[in-house]
């Protein structure tokens, strides 16, 4: 991205290119979108981690009882905490250290790494130990 494209609006930037996207994606698209902008309106200077706490909040009430991954990323509250980026890992990692949830999608894009072992998969407390080991190594849980 370019500094001029980074400093305008995101309603004026190009919009990607989303020819052969799934609808899946396309609709996981749309929701960061509408995500990041809600996330970058100077709505608040409440801090991150009462937003954090917030939308985690609304997010656990909208979502219920969903074995449905797809419909827990999907949710707009979820999609919000991803959109707060890299400020709100230390939040995320400390909710998995009182309660292990299914945060593991957010982390990952936020970060761009995986540090689930595969033999962990789907084992929510070994899922999320892997997730504080890594939080630690890499200085977000002090």
């Amino acid at each position: 991205m370019s500094a001029l494209t980074a400093t305008l609006p995101l309603e004026t930037t190009p919009r990607r290119s989303l020819e052969g996207v799934s609808p899946a994606s396309r609709a996981i698209w749309d929701e960061w979108l509408k995500a990041h902008r809600h996330a970058d309106e100077p709505v608040s200077r409440r801090p991150v981690w009462q937003r954090f706490a917030e939308f985690a909040a609304t997010w656990r009430e909208e979502r219920g009882y969903t074995s449905s991954v797809s419909d827990m990323v999907l949710n707009n509250s979820y999609q919000k905490v991803v959109a707060l980026g890299r400020r709100a890992v230390p939040y995320i990692l400390a909710d998995l250290m009182t309660a292990p949830d299914h945060w593991f999608p957010a982390l990952t894009a936020i970060t761009g790494v995986n540090p689930i072992p595969p033999e962990a998969a789907g084992n929510m407390r070994a899922m999320a130990a892997a997730w504080i080991i890594w939080g630690e190594q890499e200085g977000f849980l002090d």
